[in-house]
């Protein structure tokens, strides 16, 4: 499909940005200076996602004209969500209102429903149900997840508490339950066709979500565990922020991988 670098971009940039609002409270104190980084992130993961699909594009500079049917089309809908995310995200950094938050955070979500819309064609069966909604909803709350887990791992660097929290609380556990939510969907992309370069990227995928989604979140919270009641240093040298890193860089690689795989069913199911 012509142009789906700059749609996988734009696609998974915007979903991890509604996924961060969405799983903020999970994370940190949303009102606090580090949920406001986080905040300030997802803005910024929003806004480069909009320039990336400006890829897609013919012609750029026309990109305007492409608003003014929201009444009849869902792409058009796609880029005023867009709009609306950016506008009460950044109310909320200037506000600070927890109503304002949870106004992001439903928009968010609503993008992603929209998203969704842009893609359920009958001229696409493989696009063409409720699975692709689920696939975003998946891969947003799963790519915020990470990215949410090494701003925190970054934090750690300076913060005991915040690094035990990170080991022993519930934030590596909700991105394996993301994770979950993720694998519920998979079969929908392993309908591809099964040419051999298809089958190799859908290994890729699974073996980067196994590694940064699942083993890689349990193993910190063993390690972080075993610390808490032995009193040792954990067994892994590797500093926190470290492993966080890698753990959302894994899980953002394998989410590329699908998201490929996604814009590739185009070509082979596409009419």
């Amino acid at each position: 499909m012509e142009g789906s670098l700059s749609l996988v971009l734009f696609t998974l940039l915007g979903q991890a940005s509604a996924g961060m609002l969405l799983l903020l409270p999970f994370f940190a104190a949303p009102e606090s200076g580090r949920g406001r980084v986080a905040g300030w992130a997802a803005l910024a993961l929003l806004c480069a996602g909009a320039l990336f699909s400006l890829g897609h594009l013919s012609d750029p500079w026309v990109s305007f004209y492409t608003i003014t049917n929201a009444g009849t089309s869902w792409l058009s809908r796609e880029i005023w969500f867009v709009g609306l995310l950016g506008a009460a995200t950044l109310a909320w950094l200037v506000t600070r209102r927890v109503w304002v938050r949870w106004l992001a955070a439903l928009v968010g979500l609503g993008l992603m429903y929209v998203m969704s819309r842009v893609y359920t064609l009958p001229t696409v069966p493989f696009w063409n149900s409720a699975a692709t909604f689920w696939t975003f909803l998946a891969s947003g709350l799963l790519t915020g997840a990470a990215t949410l887990l090494f701003l925190n791992g970054l934090a750690a660097r300076r913060d005991s508490e915040a690094a035990r929290r990170l080991t022993t609380g519930p934030q590596p556990v909700i991105l394996v339950l993301a994770f979950g939510l993720r694998v519920l969907v998979l079969p929908l992309q392993w309908m591809t066709s099964p040419m051999p370069d298809h089958v190799a990227l859908q290994c890729w995928a699974l073996a980067f979500l196994l590694a940064g989604a699942a083993l890689g979140p349990l193993l910190l919270v063993r390690n972080g565990c075993r610390a808490l009641h032995s009193g040792e240093s954990p067994a892994c040298p590797c500093p926190l922020a470290v492993r966080a890193g890698i753990l959302c860089g894994l899980t953002w690689a394998g989410e590329i991988c699908g998201r490929v795989l996604f814009y590739d069913g185009y070509a082979w199911f596409g009419m």
